[in-house]
C-alpha cells in the first residue's frame, strides 16, 4: 500500500481532490473533472454553493454538537418542519447516513408491529437485486455482491422480483410484465404473511442494476399486498429522494404513499453526513398510543452542524427551484444519451428516471464488472466521473450529475462520454489490450 489509509482496492492511488465548485472537481495535479454522477449520486445542488458554505461557517462558530437526548437545535427542528412540508409525512427521524436510515426504517417497522400486538412479525422481504446499505441489517436486505463481506452473518431477506426489463420482460407489454411480477410477489408475500414486518424496495434501482425502473403499477401493487397482509411498505429513497427522479420522492410519481421512507444523499448534498426516515401517521400513532418512545438513536444524529447544513441545502432547493431545474436538465441529458446509444453498439440500454440514468454495456463475455470499470477509467481520462454498478449483476454506469447542471455542461459531459465509449470500443477490438 502507498500509505496506511486503506482504499477499496488495496494499493490504489486515486487522484487527490483539491477543490470543487458547481459540477466540477479539480485534483491536486490541476486536472479538471465533470462530476457526472454527483459523487455517489449525492451532490444534488453541486459543490461549494455559497449559501451552504456560509451556513456551515456560521453554525460552526456557534455549536457543532449536542447529544439529541439532551438538546435539540433550531436547525434540526427546521429541517424536520421543512422535510415534513415537502414530503407530506408528519414525522422526520434524523440519522447520519443512508445505511443508518434503512436500518432505522427496519427498526421502526419492528417496533410498529410490537406496538400493535404483532411481535412475531420480524421478517423482511426485499428485491433480489436491490441495495440498501453496508451495515449488517441493510446489507442483509440487499441482493448485492457485498453480502459476501459478511458471509454467513447476513440474514436471508432478498426474495421479491426486481424490475429488470432488459432481461425479464421479453415480449410482454409493460402491464403484462407488472402483472407477472405481482403474481410472483403475491405468492412470496402470502407465504410469509404471518411473520412479515415489512417489504422494503428501491422505487428506482441504483448500485445493482444501474437505474433500473419497475414497470408501472408494480410499486402500487406491492403496497396493496402489504395492506392485505398487515405488513408495512418501506421505500428506500436514499438515492432517489430529494428530487433526483423529478419529484420530491420517486414514489410520488407512482402515486404510492409508503409507511416509512429512508432518505439521504441529496439531503446533505455532499456537504455533511445526514439522512432521515420519514414516518407516516400510521406508524407514529401506533408508537404514541403504545410505548410513546422510539427505541433507537445514533450519537451524531441531528447534530447542530449537520442540521444547519441540511437546512441550508433545503433552502437552496426551494429558493432556486432545484427540482424543476433538474427535470428540465434531465430531459436534455436523456435525449442526448439516447442519441449517443445509437452510435455505440457497446451500449445495450439507456434507462432511468429524471436525473438518475443508467447505461448498460455489452460485457462481451468478460468477467462481470470489467467493462463498467474500463468505461469508468476511459471517462476519467476524458475528465468525466461516472458511477459504475457494483452489485455483481450487470455492467452499467450511472449518469446522475448535480440537478443544477447547465445545458452547456451537459454538452461537455456527453462529448466526454462519447469519446470514452469510442476509446473503449476501439480497445475491445484489440483483445490483447483488454484480456477476458
Amino acid at each position: 500500500m502507498p500509505g496506511p489509509l486503506i482504499h477499496n482496492a488495496l494499493g490504489a492511488a486515486p487522484p487527490v481532490v483539491a477543490r470543487a465548485e458547481g459540477v466540477w472537481l479539480w485534483d491536486a495535479e490541476g486536472n479538471r473533472y465533470l462530476d457526472g454522477c454527483a459523487g455517489a449520486v449525492v451532490s444534488a445542488i453541486g459543490h461549494s454553493h455559497p449559501h451552504v458554505v456560509e451556513a456551515i461557517a456560521a453554525q460552526a462558530a456557534k455549536a457543532t454538537y449536542a447529544h439529541r437526548g439532551a438538546f435539540t437545535s433550531e436547525a434540526a427542528e427546521a429541517v424536520g418542519e421543512t422535510l415534513s412540508r415537502m414530503s407530506g409525512f408528519p414525522g422526520v427521524w434524523l440519522v447520519g447516513s443512508g445505511s443508518e436510515a434503512t436500518e432505522a426504517a427496519m427498526q421502526f417497522a419492528l417496533q410498529y408491529q410490537r406496538e400493535v400486538g404483532e411481535p412475531q412479525r420480524t421478517t423482511f422481504l426485499t428485491a433480489r437485486a436491490g441495495y440498501h446499505g453496508s451495515t449488517l441489517g441493510a446489507l442483509s436486505a440487499s441482493g448485492h455482491a457485498r453480502r459476501a463481506a459478511v458471509a454467513g452473518l447476513a440474514l436471508d431477506m432478498t426474495a421479491l422480483p426486481a424490475g429488470d426489463a432488459l432481461r425479464d420482460q421479453g415480449d410482454q407489454s409493460e402491464t403484462e410484465y407488472a402483472e407477472a411480477m405481482l403474481r410472483e410477489a403475491r405468492t412470496i408475500i402470502h407465504e410469509h404473511a404471518d411473520s412479515l414486518a415489512a417489504v422494503m424496495i428501491e422505487p428506482v434501482g441504483g448500485a445493482t442494476l444501474g437505474a433500473n425502473t419497475h414497470p408501472a403499477g408494480y410499486l402500487a401493487g406491492l403496497k396493496r399486498l402489504c395492506e392485505e397482509t398487515g405488513a408495512l411498505f418501506i421505500a428506500d429513497e436514499v438515492m432517489t429522494g430529494m428530487g433526483r427522479t423529478g419529484t420530491v420522492l420517486a414514489c410520488d410519481a407512482e402515486g404510492v404513499q409508503a409507511d416509512l421512507v429512508a432518505m439521504g444523499k441529496g439531503l446533505g448534498s455532499g456537504y455533511t453526513p445526514i439522512a432521515a426516515v420519514l414516518v407516516s401517521s400510521r406508524v407514529l400513532t401506533a408508537i404514541e398510543q403504545g410505548s410513546g418512545a422510539v427505541l433507537g438513536g445514533h450519537t451524531y444524529a441531528g447534530n447542530p452542524l449537520s442540521a444547519a447544513t441540511a437546512l441550508a441545502v433545503l433552502e437552496v432547493f426551494e429558493t432556486e427551484d432545484v427540482i424543476a431545474r433538474g427535470r428540465g436538465a434531465a430531459a436534455v441529458l436523456r435525449e442526448q444519451l439516447d442519441e449517443l446509444a445509437t452510435r455505440h453498439g457497446i451500449v445495450t440500454d439507456v434507462r432511468g428516471r429524471g436525473m438518475l440514468l443508467g447505461l448498460e454495456l455489452d460485457a462481451g463475455g468478460r468477467r462481470q464488472g470489467a467493462t463498467a470499470s474500463a468505461l469508468y477509467a476511459a471517462c476519467a481520462a476524458h475528465g468525466l466521473v461516472v458511477y459504475p454498478t457494483t452489485g455483481g449483476y450487470v455492467d452499467a454506469v450511472i449518469i446522475a450529475p448535480p440537478l443544477m447542471i447547465e445545458r452547456g455542461e451537459i454538452s461537455v459531459l456527453v462529448v466526454a462520454l462519447d469519446a470514452a465509449l469510442t476509446d473503449l470500443e476501439t480497445s475491445y477490438e484489440a483483445p490483447q489490450r483488454l484480456p477476458d
